[in-house]
């Protein structure tokens, strides 16, 4: 294989089942073939090694399999994957989760023509018998063939477009040094714009090439955690990095930083409506609006947002009971009573 074009393809391995058949199954039907895949089995409690030791037994790709003793999550498996990667191009697939049989020659093709450091592309959201539930990013804007690192990280930060691990490929040596984090929940957002910051030229593929499997129970599926807070923390850390020194990019985090702590704080309102308006109101201050939390809601941070998130996070943070009411009648609820 030539070195200088092949991709290496990282693909964690942790009770799967099944699925990991029309996994190896996509990536053997790729019209192009200069790849090798890395699976990761990061100690499996079901069949799913021997299932993926038997169906790789009908492959022509080149592959490894490193087997873990210990399972240490997902973000440490792609970091094995990514130390024991030879291509010049580094793709994560989940093991659940497939692609289209031109996925790879599509990514070439920009790569090879356009030379960008990443490329992103369309997703499916699919159930677990493949039937379609949503073209994902039909509710995302456009994106231009080529654009710079600025404009994606805007258009990223702000909501209006969405890349996830699968649906993203990237040049091995815009990854350099960087490896995942192992923040729960939010380990994909934390390395995506690691990398994106990382880079200066983004490519863009207005296809779906990959069919993201909703699984009941998975980290993304499930309903309120407290875990969901290291994202209010992502951004929290991201701002306080760029403050003194990128005043646009700081913005950009501030923004995305309130975004999230609305959005926590009526995740939980829309799942806890079981509870009586005093406990939920006691929660919402002990674990949301925490002293780490309400030190950030100063005046230099609020003047970076913009209206409609300023009006919401000042409103919960001085009145915290009048947003869970307002939260609470969006959804169709009454809230019981103290």
């Amino acid at each position: 294989m030539e070195n200088s074009k092949l991709i290496s393809v990282i693909v964690p391995i942790y009770n799967s089942g099944n699925f990991v058949i029309k996994t190896i199954n996509s990536l053997e039907s790729q019209t192009y073939r200069n790849f090798e895949v890395i699976f990761i089995n990061d100690a499996s409690k079901d069949n799913s090694l021997d299932i993926a030791v038997r169906q790789l037994k009908n492959v022509s790709f080149e592959y490894k399999m490193i087997n873990l003793s210990e399972n240490k999550g997902v973000s440490n498996a792609r970091n094995i994957g990514i130390d024991n990667s030879k291509g010049e191009y580094i793709y994560f697939l989940d093991c659940d989760d497939y692609i289209s049989e031109n996925t790879f020659e599509k990514i070439t093709e920009i790569f090879f023509c356009e030379d960008p450091d990443i490329i992103f592309f369309k997703f499916k959201r699919v159930d677990n018998n493949g039937n379609l539930i949503e073209h994902y990013n039909d509710k995302f804007k456009s994106v231009n063939k080529i654009e710079n690192r600025k404009d994606i990280l805007e258009k990223y930060l702000n909501l209006e477009i969405f890349i996830y691990t699968c649906s993203v490929i990237y040049k091995k040596k815009v990854i350099n040094n960087l490896y995942f984090n192992e923040i729960e929940y939010i380990e994909d957002q934390d390395f995506i714009i690691r990398t994106l910051l990382n880079s200066n030229k983004i490519g863009y593929i207005d296809s779906e090439l990959v069919n993201y499997t909703f699984r009941e129970g998975s980290i993304m599926n499930r309903k309120f955690n407290l875990k969901y807070l290291n994202k209010v923390k992502l951004f929290d850390s991201l701002y306080n990095k760029y403050k003194t020194s990128d005043h646009e990019l700081s913005k950009l985090f501030a923004k995305r930083r309130a975004r999230e702590v609305l959005f926590v704080t009526r995740t939980y309102i829309k799942n806890r409506l079981d509870l009586k308006f005093r406990e939920m109101k006691t929660f919402i201050i002990r674990n949301i609006l925490s002293n780490e939390i309400v030190f950030h809601l100063d005046k230099k941070y609020l003047k970076e947002l913009n209206k409609k998130d300023l009006i919401q996070i000042l409103l919960l943070k001085h009145y915290p009971t009048l947003f869970i009411k307002i939260v609470a009648f969006y959804y169709g609820y009454t809230i019981s009573k103290q």
